[in-house]
């Protein structure tokens, strides 16, 4: 306890400086671009799903004309 009250400083003060090497921003954008593509991969799959069930769906009215 003696340490600390002879070396009490009147204040303190730090500062953080933090730098964007270019590995750190060329890794963020790879990521953003996987990213990206995974979307739209799982967004294209679901609406190829939705535009074949719409084609391929039997239309009740065409089938009591054909009759």
């Amino acid at each position: 306890e003696d340490y600390f009250n002879q070396c009490k400083p009147l204040s303190c003060s730090y500062f953080y400086i933090k730098t964007h090497d270019i590995i750190q921003t060329i890794l963020s954008l790879i990521s953003l671009y996987g990213g990206l593509v995974l979307i739209t991969r799982c967004l294209a799959i679901i609406l190829v799903k939705i535009y074949q069930y719409k084609r391929n769906r039997i239309n009740p009215e065409v089938l009591q004309q054909n009759i």
